[in-house]
């Protein structure tokens, strides 16, 4: 009873997932699908693990080279989900290629096991039973060959985990400086809990090596430490799964936004025209206490468009869009905060009154700019009136 339940967690929560996120999300968010395709992945190479711990070797002797397709499958498979969240509307045929080499040493292990022969099938099962993949020379060069394949394809998947962990953390940061350069809040269009989703992945990857070193053997004889692995799959396994589903496509936004406000060739010799539009709309209508300003609202405003006042605010400016809205924000708090009138309002109602969006914005911001916390500023401040107050005393 506690060894079916060990193999089954893993396999409702994956399947649960893949229910969830697959159904009714291909047209409307491909990245949503994709990660739905990612546990349907999942669910297949933990049916494998569930045929080898039930001692099905016979069916997990055919069964392993998908069981190796899906575990070399499930990094490139994270890697494209969060492409299509941030960079991409759809995937291109070429992205097939991060699948080859899973594939070819799939391929290469189900030749292996049909044309090795009956006898040494039964060999092989053997070796299953008493050795699992503990790597020793059997002198049947069928079963070494095996091996062989066995060892590349955890190479591979150990090359994969750093590989993709880089290309991750390289795409989660262009992302966050894109969407600087559109959103005035960009918080929760940032991939944090991406990168949150990426530690669960990265721990159950780390969790599946020490278990592949402890050896499968160590689990297939005792069903109360097979519980072990079995929990920490199926939580970290809900937990991607979970945050991946609260999550929409946001490259998808982007392209909506851009057909709302279609895009217009402007005159080569029209920048200064645009800056002083551009000042005016920040200054007199004052913008920026808007906390969902986008780039395409202002573009609109001064009749422009998003491409050209982007590469405004980057030249005459050297910011971004986020951080040139932020700035007049910073500006219009130091000037609450600098007066009397305004110490009885809390920082939080400062910072709303100047358009951020929540506390913590506020303050990062603030800092970015004066180099000192709202707070601060607000003390030195009382203390500089204080200071001339007293001089003021004694003379």
């Amino acid at each position: 009873m506690i060894r079916y339940l060990a193999v089954l967690n893993p396999l409702y929560a994956t399947l649960f997932w893949a229910i969830v996120l697959t159904i009714g999300t291909l047209r409307i968010n491909r990245a949503k699908f994709m990660l739905g395709m990612f546990m349907m992945v999942a669910f297949f190479l933990y049916l494998g693990h569930a045929f080898y711990f039930t001692r099905n070797f016979q069916i997990f002797t055919w069964y392993e080279w998908i069981y190796t397709l899906t575990s070399l499958a499930v990094f490139p498979m994270y890697y494209h989900y969060v492409r299509l969240l941030t960079v991409e509307t759809r995937l291109k045929p070429s992205d097939l290629l991060h699948y080859l080499p899973g594939l070819i040493v799939a391929v290469a292990s189900l030749f292996l096991i049909i044309f090795m022969g009956p006898i040494n099938r039964l060999a092989y099962i053997h070796h299953l039973e008493h050795g699992a993949h503990s790597f020793y020379l059997s002198g049947n060069p069928w079963i070494d060959a095996y091996q062989m394949l066995f060892l590349l394809s955890r190479l591979i998947f150990g090359i994969q985990i750093f590989a993709y962990l880089v290309l991750n953390i390289r795409l989660i940061r262009l992302h966050k400086e894109n969407i600087a350069q559109y959103y005035s809040n960009p918080e929760e269009l940032n991939l944090n809990w991406a990168q949150l989703m990426y530690i669960f992945l990265l721990l159950t990857s780390l969790a599946g090596f020490i278990f592949n070193a402890l050896g499968r053997s160590t689990f297939l004889d005792n069903s109360v430490k097979l519980l072990i692995p079995s929990f920490i799959f199926s939580v970290l396994l809900f937990v991607i799964g979970y945050l991946g589903n609260r999550q929409d496509q946001i490259v998808s936004q982007i392209v909506k936004l851009d057909e709302m406000y279609p895009q217009e060739e402007r005159p080569e010799n029209e920048p200064n025209n645009v800056v002083l539009k551009l000042e005016e709309y920040f200054t007199s209508e004052k913008a920026y206490l808007n906390k969902d300003l986008k780039i395409w609202e202002v573009s609109k405003m001064i009749n422009s468009n998003r491409t050209y006042v982007s590469g405004i605010i980057n030249k005459h400016y050297g910011m971004n869009f986020c951080t040139y809205v932020n700035h007049h924000r910073v500006k219009e708090a130091r000037r609450m905060l600098e007066t009397e009138s305004f110490d009885g309002y809390t920082l939080e109602h400062i910072g709303d009154l100047s358009g951020f969006g929540s506390l913590n914005s506020f303050i990062r911001a603030f800092q970015k700019e004066t180099g000192i916390t709202p707070g601060k500023y607000r003390e030195d401040r009382k203390v500089r009136k204080s200071d001339q107050s007293f001089a003021q005393i004694n003379t």
